[in-house]
């Protein structure tokens, strides 16, 4: 399929398929955009236009850390995610034992504390933390929240895990207490619920994606037993649920936002608050069969994501067409305001022509 793309924006197709087995064609496009500098400035495209993620990207080793970037190619998405990566920053500066960091995007909103390196510390029966080492930068993840496995025998392959978060850290379990001095605390909280025990079920607090076998996310993936094995397999199962594909925490999924919707970011950059307007999100796609237009719309992103480290925000849009027979039915595909030139090639049925500007078009 030719695509003509009118935006700095990355873009690919690739097949899709939902739990009935149909087949459609999936386009997905991202597009990178800087931190203003004032809050009245308007977001611009980046430069360095960052690419599609391919491939789950982790922390460390997959399966036993944090998701870094997950693949720009779920099928679809009922909500728009919103993820973060990034650090908390003291203020001023001056190091700090605890920072409040949240994040704001229209009327939805989340923070939570950052607090600084600690340790478990034992006392005859006594369980306690060290007091927090102060910082000025503090990166989180979900590696840094609550959670993990009980890391009191290293030998033990197969160690009690704290569901909501495996890769954390804080977590413990009575027969391990022995070895349990020494082992860091999460280096987050929810406000207002201080972790003062192993043994607690404390709310993992992160900004980056779920891990997609976490319960938050399999409860959505529906029944893999005998019968599925047998009578399904290898589609979806009928109980599958769409809400699997998205990356984040329920607590992050928001309707598909608009240009203009105001962004706030607090205590995630060395200048404490930023604050800007998302750009216009309405993109309009065009895909043809042929002579036929199977796709016309303003598609809005269903995915945020922003890296507070490097000062940008990415939006990706998806959209789905089904399929009549094969992917190589559908001949093109346009990204952004068409040209006049690309109209007129249209209109005359010179469909294979040069996608050029207006500005080339008028010299």
């Amino acid at each position: 399929m030719r695509i003509l793309n009118q935006t700095r924006y990355v873009h690919q197709f690739t097949m899709g398929m939902d739990k009935a087995g149909r087949e459609y064609l999936s386009l997905v496009v991202k597009g990178t955009f800087t931190f203003p500098e004032r809050s009245s400035d308007q977001p611009r495209p980046a430069e360095e236009q960052r690419p599609l993620v391919m491939a789950d990207e982790f922390t460390g080793a997959p399966g036993f850390s944090a998701t870094l970037w997950e693949s720009d190619f779920a099928f679809r998405k009922p909500r728009c995610d919103v993820v973060l990566q990034g650090a908390a920053h003291a203020p001023g500066g001056r190091p700090a034992e605890r920072v409040r960091v949240g994040v704001k995007v229209g009327g939805w909103s989340k923070q939570f504390d950052v607090v600084g390196q600690r340790e478990w510390r034992v006392v005859g029966p006594a369980i306690t933390a060290t007091k927090p080492y102060p910082f000025t930068r503090q990166p989180f993840s979900y590696d840094t929240a609550f959670g993990g496995p009980d890391r009191s025998d290293p030998d033990d392959k197969a160690p009690p895990v704290y569901a909501a978060n495996p890769v954390g850290c804080g977590f413990g379990t009575v027969g391990g207490q022995a070895k349990l001095p020494g082992q860091p605390l999460p280096n987050t909280e929810e406000v207002g619920e201080e972790v003062t025990s192993p043994y607690g079920r404390y709310r993992p607090m992160a900004l980056g994606p779920v891990g997609r076998g976490w319960p938050e996310r399999l409860r959505y993936g529906g029944t893999y037993d005998e019968n599925w094995e047998r009578n399904i397999f290898p589609f979806l199962p009928p109980d599958f649920d769409e809400r699997n594909f998205q990356m984040s925490p329920e607590d992050q999924q928001v309707a598909f936002p608009r240009g203009g919707t105001p962004v706030i970011l607090v205590g995630l950059t060395p200048r404490g608050r930023e604050e800007f307007r998302l750009p216009e999100t309405a993109l309009p796609i065009r895909v043809f069969r042929g002579r036929e237009t199977c796709f016309d719309a303003r598609a809005l992103p269903d995915t945020l994501i922003f890296d507070t480290e490097a000062r940008i925000f990415m939006l990706a849009w998806r959209i789905w067409v089904p399929m009549r027979r094969i992917i190589t039915e559908f001949t093109e595909a346009w990204i952004g305001e068409p040209t006049p030139a690309m109209l007129r090639a249209f209109a005359t049925g010179k469909r294979y022509v040069r996608a050029v500007s207006t500005a080339e078009e008028e010299a």
